[in-house]
């Protein structure tokens, strides 16, 4: 092989020996199959031995700053293995002899050492470099170093040859992909377009999906309307067993699907991702986890499960996406066409509602022409002047009688005209002959086609004197009631009201606090007896129901009714004010019928009958709260007083052991002091910063600075500042803290908050660990304060936030009662709430979430 009759250096190559060896290297290079590797590998087998001892091929990497040993030679196969060793680290090529050679495109020697430049298309590509060995000539001849650059010239163009072959080999072959995903695709959104359900487009894109993304299973799952969960619609190449578990995704945690709903991005689990998930030994297969996201709101997410590990390169993960855009379009087209399939359905609805309204109204309508011909004609309208709509459609009004007919005529043009008859008197006939006082609400209607119509209501007013008695009567009422605000004489007052107007007999019934029903006053006939007609049974129930009940007429078998001389009617109505039953108010009679005007009325009393009750109330709430305010000012005065006696007591002892010791007076009893009067000084301005706070959060006048804020730090300074308390409490504190709590919020205040809460943890919670917890999530914050110390009633629980509210006794535990209050109203400023959980004797947590906005 390495003949030393035909070594390199004993003579420079003849001419024809050039020629041979070009003639050899085209012919070396043709036959590389077009394979970069092998075009390199060749190149080195031609330098080798002929004109070097060894040589190496380094190629530039792509960001043209290394150079990288892709082929070697050697010509003693002993030191084949040390020399590749030797070149397999990577060369800087910006710097010394390579940087000059690529710099130039020339060919640099340095003694038995020759660096020739690859170039190609004016672009280098690398260096072949060629060594020479003692005793042979230390220096490569003119002709040498022709020759390899002829050859490194040779082989970078083959090289290149290579490259672009095999680039647009990939091209095609990307092109061949590209083109068989897109006629899936289509043939996938072709489907799709034809897809009216939710339910047929699941069924579609698992059906077309699976083949179009060679998976082995899939699913799909939608997201719920209370956001919590996602419920699966329909899978593909699970067992039932598999489909059961998977019915429904929490949207908590960490779980591929739920990240890629929450971020709205998707989720690539790779076979890298699965060998690390799995263990080495038993790969997992791959999965995409894809949202289905349509105008920046997620609808569900599109999951493709593959049966060995799989990696996503970017035209596979762009294709999958793609699937994922046509399928959450096709779920938002079935959405909106169920949506437009129900509202046609609530139109039909509502032409249906409408028609039953007119049908059932118990006003007579009637749709009339200008020169008074009727096109619409209501059974109200029968049953009310006697003509059927048979007997009048088509035909002129007959309920207006000559005489009147012309100014009749003359409304129906004003009618058309837009103006609005309210209520206009008209003195009609019904189909008997006999007269009917109506009302006439008339107003102009556009049809579809033709000139405007008059749509004409009519009511019976010969009842009107009764309702103007009625209005007399409840006026009469309101000035009774009005007269006091004494709860018992304000019941005495109700009952009197009606009797014996009328009713024999009223009476007034109250629920109490445990459910029951009680009898509180009565007037009238009967009076004395315990609980008056119709008896507590039927009061319970319409207390409980909060619908009146009532006997119109007079009935001779009634037990619940019986009285000396005959039977009875009554009504029975709720007391209700602000949404809520009172109690239930009751009208016993046994000289006449009651009728709907009697229930109206009886419903008009007992409206205003429990407004008074309610005005009385609160009268005596009040009372109540300004017995409050006096206890507030009495414990106010002493919170305020308490550490202004302390600080008084600790200032003239501390002056007192000046004044005794003079300069001798010790300086750690003086610390201790001023630590104590520091201490007062700090209780003493949080209570007047509690006032304070309290005046403008009353007058509405608490501002908010927004700057930019990591909570996180925040809780850190709170709780440093509160660790000396803490130590001298025995109190563990113990803080878990998300990083990057950002957000925009008032500083001053959240520090305010904290302050509150930490206080309150550390002065209920016997010396038990307070744990203090921060939880980030893309939109908001939340901070919980846990104790484990005396815990909360539950029947305080819903007024713990309130103004001057506590659940523990004054005596034993200082404050206004203001702290929790204050601290409602900054979160709620601040676009967030506070709530707290608690089991007494075991602890209280408290928490806080603010948006981050």
């Amino acid at each position: 092989m390495y003949n030393r009759q035909r070594q390199f250096g004993a003579h420079a190559p003849e001419i024809e020996e050039r020629l041979a060896l070009l003639a050899e290297a085209s012919r070396v290079l043709a036959d590389a199959s077009l394979e970069p590797p092998a075009v390199m590998e060749r190149l080195c087998g031609l330098v080798v031995p002929l004109l070097g001892a060894a040589c190496a091929l380094r190629l530039l990497t792509e960001d043209g700053l290394w150079l990288r040993t892709v082929a070697s030679a050697s010509a003693v196969p002993e030191s084949r293995a040390r020399f590749q060793a030797l070149l397999s680290q990577r060369v800087r090529a910006d710097e010394g002899l390579a940087e000059e050679v690529l710099g130039t495109g020339e060919a640099q020697g340095v003694e038995a050492v020759l660096v020739l430049p690859l170039r190609a298309r004016g672009r280098a590509l690398g260096t072949l470099t060629v060594w020479r060995d003692a005793p042979a000539p230390s220096s490569f001849e003119p002709g040498e170093q022709l020759l390899l650059q002829e050859l490194a010239d040779r082989a970078a163009m083959a090289l290149d040859v290579a490259r672009a072959y095999a680039a647009e080999r990939q091209a095609r072959q990307a092109a061949e992909v590209a083109a068989g995903r897109l006629a899936r695709l289509q043939h996938v959104t072709a489907e799709l377009s034809e897809a009216l359900t939710a339910a047929r487009v699941a069924e579609v894109v698992l059906e077309q999906g699976l083949s179009v993304a060679d998976a082995k299973a899939g699913g799909l799952w939608l997201v719920e309307p209370d956001a919590t969960s996602a419920l699966l619609l329909r899978c593909a190449g699970c067992t039932p067993d598999a489909a059961e578990r998977l019915r429904r995704m929490p949207l908590t945690g960490d779980a591929p699907g739920t990240r890629c709903l929450r971020e709205l991005k998707p989720v690539w689990l790779e076979s890298e991702d699965a060998l690390a998930a799995g263990g080495a030994e038993r790969p997992a297969s791959s999965s995409a986890c894809l949202p289905l996201v349509v105008d920046g709101r997620a609808l569900g997410v599109l999951v493709f499960t593959f049966g060995l590990p799989h990696g996503f390169d970017e035209d596979e993960r762009a294709f999958l996406h793609l699937v994922a855009h046509h399928a959450a379009q096709a779920l938002a087209r079935a959405r909106l066409l169920e949506r437009e399939q129900r509202a046609r359905a609530a139109l039909r609805e509502a032409h249906q509602t409408l028609e039953a309204i007119i049908q059932a109204s118990p006003a007579a309508i009637m749709l009339l022409d200008p020169d008074g011909t009727v096109r619409m004609w209501n059974p109200a309208a029968e049953r009310m002047l006697g003509w059927t709509a048979d007997e009048v459609l088509g035909k002129v009004l007959p309920v207006v009688p000559p005489e009147h007919w012309e100014a009749f005529r003359q409304s129906l043009e004003r009618a058309t005209r837009g103006t609005v008859l309210d209520g206009a008197p008209l003195l009609g006939r019904r189909r008997d002959g006999s007269a009917v006082q109506v009302a006439v609400w008339t107003g102009r209607v556009h049809p579809a086609s033709g000139p405007p119509q008059c749509l004409s209501v009519m009511v019976d007013i010969t009842e009107r004197q009764r309702g103007e008695a009625a209005q007399r009567f409840l006026a009469e009422a309101g000035g009774v009631l009005a007269g006091s605000l004494e709860e018992e004489e304000t019941l005495e007052r109700v009952a009197h009201l009606a009797v014996p107007a009328y009713a024999e007999t009223c009476g007034v019934f109250l629920e109490d606090e445990s459910g029951g029903v009680r009898c509180v006053a009565t007037a009238g006939e009967g009076s004395d007896a315990e609980v008056p007609p119709p008896g507590l049974a039927v009061v319970a129930r319409v207390i409980q129901s909060g619908r009146p009940e009532t006997r119109s007429g007079l009935s001779e078998g009634d037990p619940t009714c019986a009285r000396a001389g005959g039977t009875c009617a009554y009504l029975c109505v709720p007391l209700r004010v602000r949404g809520h039953t009172l109690g239930a108010l009751t009208f016993v009679t046994s000289r006449r019928a009651y009728d709907a005007q009697d229930l109206a009325l009886a419903q008009e009393l007992a409206r205003r009958a429990a407004l008074a009750l309610d005005n009385a109330s609160l009268y005596r709430d009040a009372r109540h709260a300004i017995r409050l305010r006096e206890e507030f000012l009495s414990i106010a005065s002493h919170e305020l007083k308490t550490p202004i006696s302390a600080l008084q007591l600790q200032v003239q002892s501390l002056l007192a052991g000046l004044a005794r010791s003079g300069a001798q007076f010790d300086p750690e009893r003086l610390k201790r002091g001023l630590e104590r009067v520091d201490r007062q000084v700090k209780r003493q301005t949080l209570l007047v910063n509690d006032l304070l706070d309290v005046s403008r959060l009353s007058a509405g006048k608490l501002e908010l600075v927004r700057v930019p804020l990591e909570l996180g730090a925040l809780v850190r300074e709170v709780a440093e500042r509160f660790e000396p308390e803490y130590a001298r409490s025995g109190t563990p504190l113990e803080l878990s803290l998300a990083p990057e709590a950002r957000g925009q919020w008032d500083r001053l205040r959240l520090d305010q908050v904290l302050t509150n809460l930490m206080s309150n943890a550390l002065k209920y919670g016997r010396g038990n660990p307070v744990r203090v917890e921060l939880e980030v999530t893309e939109a908001r914050v939340l901070l919980r304060v846990k104790d484990g110390g005396i815990g909360i009633a539950t029947e305080h629980l819903p007024r713990l936030f309130h103004r001057f509210e506590r659940a523990v006794s004054e005596r034993n535990y200082g404050g206004f009662g203001l702290g929790l209050w204050i601290a409602r109203q900054i979160i709620e400023a601040m676009g967030g709430h506070i709530e707290v959980e608690s089991v007494l004797g075991e602890g209280s947590t408290f928490s806080v979430e603010l948006p981050r906005g």
